[in-house]
């Protein structure tokens, strides 16, 4: 990691010097300076006083409602994020004084997912640790130049797709003040000191051992015959694409193949399964894909116009606006839908079949609440039970928007990571939160609830962030007076490579997308020899990523895709029927993506 000059130093250039720069002896305050504000004041604690002031407004210690409201605050990550604001500071945010109006609007580019894209989304991660800032006034002034009569408007949308912490109080975190961003950064461009001593390395797994106990071959005989697939079929739920009574591998017959004219893309891999295009749109969508279990509405972050995301009508063929960020989840009775945005909110699927052409959230098929985090997944108990949602430490996975391969996410998750569970109670027109419970899961992070709310799945991590596995656990809840208490004993370990997770609705398979890497592994999964294979060099030049199910019973995995190099199959999630949708992106030179379909896991024995 570059070592950089703190950034004191850098505010010379646009605060007339050191000597010209407030000096706070452990308090800042914001002086309006002639022409920008500053950033940040200098704070002269020392180092013993001003690291443990510092950690504690990450949430590194115990503090609720900070940076570890969504995140493990671990030595890596933190060191992570100091390298991100780093990178920010020498790439973005390199006139401080804002000089002239293409001065800040040359650095707002810089912040954006395709910096020469001018309708391209803003991108927190560019900001590391400035875009907790954003709420402060140099950001103001930065809009304010940039783009004149208009700056609020501007600024809004750049607020809620990077300010953090995420949300507005106080149903959820409080934005820094500017003394308490002023003492974070001094610590930061410090260079973290204190850090070892303050936060020490927890020992983290260095292997994963698989291991697959009889509970899951009970579970997936249960699921069978009880599960949300037998539900929905004995409900008469019509599939999308479907015709009633029809076997689903007969579905979504009207849709060209992958490998068809005009789709020559030959995406195929497994004999005897079909890939269908179900729609090809010309934006860049956000983060994950997800379906509603009869498989008519996709939701995705982004959209062609207007909103923060889109609910996309397959039966209509149009998109739905949708005022939130990302994060979409369908509860597997179709009964409802969810998304992120400054807080959670969760809807009744009647609002979509109605007809709407935007969401606001203001509808009365419409709630919200501070409870549920980001990245949550949701899941409705079987026999007319509570709905559940879960959320836990993350880390963000959106790629294919580089000209740089992608790799499978980090896995940077704490011995103190917690699974966060929230019961939800649906009154019959909105979904009410109960309590939420916190357990213990040491290493686990981008947890999923499978559609029974009987199981959970992790992502395990090891030292340094390294990406081990997957943990599979039991979901036990017993009802109390107040709520619930739970219980999570782990019954499996898958020890794969990949993202984020996601179950059949049988809760027979599971199902992630995993990126193509430099290793020859990778290059002999592919159908080559090797490293030095002459086939295999423009996907480690390139990059890309591939759909894999995996059988529950047996830990087995199966690629469902090949796509070619550059580009990315993403975000794989199943419909009732075991058709499962994802997403394909052409990589970082194109915006154009695609929703298909898979009848892969009907074709496995």
């Amino acid at each position: 990691m570059a070592v950089l000059l703190p950034l004191a130093s850098s505010l010379s250039l646009s605060c007339g010097g050191r000597d010209a720069q407030p000096e706070l002896n452990g308090a800042s305050q914001t002086t309006l300076l002639e022409g920008a504000p500053p950033l940040k004041n200098r704070v002269l604690l020392p180092d013993d006083e001003l690291a443990p002031k510092a950690l504690k407004l990450l949430g590194g210690s115990g503090a609720d409602l900070n940076c570890n409201g969504c995140h493990s605050i671990t030595r890596e990550y933190v060191r992570y994020w100091r390298a991100l604001s780093d990178t920010a500071l020498s790439n973005c945010l390199t006139d401080l004084q804002v000089s002239t109006p293409e001065s800040a609007r040359s650095m707002l580019a810089c912040m954006r997912q395709v910096p020469t894209d001018p309708t391209s989304a803003y991108k927190a991660k560019n900001l590391g640790m400035y875009s907790t800032a954003v709420p402060l006034p140099w950001f103001e002034y930065l809009f304010k130049q940039a783009f004149g009569d208009t700056w609020e408007t501007e600024m809004k949308k750049f607020r809620e797709r990077v300010k953090m912490p995420v949300g507005e109080p106080p149903q959820t975190h409080v934005p820094y003040t500017q003394e308490e961003f002023d003492l974070l950064m001094e610590w930061f461009t410090r260079g973290l000191p204190k850090l070892e001593t303050l936060l020490p390395e927890d020992p983290a797994p260095s292997t994963c051992n698989p291991g697959i106990s009889a509970d899951v071959a009970t579970h997936v005989n249960q699921m069978k015959l009880e599960g949300w697939r037998a539900v929905n079929a004995e409900r008469g739920l019509l599939m999308h694409g479907c015709t009633a009574g029809s076997d689903p591998r007969d579905c979504l017959a009207s849709y060209p193949r992958a490998g068809e004219q005009p789709y020559g893309q030959g995406w195929e891999s497994l004999e005897g399964a079909k890939l269908r295009i179900l729609r090809e749109q010309s934006y860049r969508s956000y983060y994950w894909t997800r379906s509603s279990p009869d498989g008519r509405f996709v939701g995705h972050g982004g959209a062609s116009a207007g909103t923060g995301s889109t609910i996309v009508d397959l039966l209509q063929n149009r998109g739905i606006g949708v005022a939130a960020k990302y994060d979409p989840s369908f509860f597997p009775d179709n009964s409802g839908f969810a998304f992120q945005g400054s807080k959670a909110f969760f809807c009744e699927e009647g609002l979509l079949t109605s007809g709407p052409a935007n969401i606001s959230f203001t509808e009365p098929q419409c709630s919200s609440n501070g409870q549920v985090r980001l990245y949550q997944h949701v899941g409705a108990a079987l026999g007319g039970g509570d709905y559940w949602t879960v959320d836990s430490g993350f880390v963000s996975d959106d790629g294919g928007k580089s000209s740089t391969p992608g790799k499978d996410p980090t896995a940077n998750f704490a011995s103190t990571a917690k699974i966060r569970l929230t019961p939800m109670v649906h009154t019959g027109s909105t979904f009410e939160p109960m309590p939420s419970i916190e357990k213990n899961a040491p290493f686990e992070g981008d947890t999923v609830i499978s559609p029974s709310t009987r199981w959970l799945i992790s992502r395990l991590g090891g030292s340094r962030g390294r990406h081990l596995g997957y943990v599979l656990r039991r979901l036990v809840p017993t009802r109390t007076e107040t709520g619930y208490t739970v219980e999570t004993p782990e019954v499996a370990r898958y020890c794969l490579n990949g993202g984020k997770p996601n179950f059949s609705f049988d809760e027979r398979w599971m199902v992630m997308h995993h990126y193509i890497e430099n290793n020859a592994n990778d290059a002999k999964d592919l159908g080559y020899t090797g490293l030095s294979d002459p086939g295999f060099k423009p996907y480690a030049e390139k990059g890309g990523a591939n759909i894999y199910l995996v059988d529950m019973l047996t830990g087995k995995r199966t690629r469902v895709t090949k796509v070619q190099p550059g580009q990315y199959a993403l975000f794989p999630h199943f419909r009732s029927d075991g058709w499962l949708y994802f997403a394909v992106r052409n990589g970082a030179a194109s915006s154009t993506e695609y929703v298909v379909a898979s009848d892969a896991a009907l074709v496995l024995p």
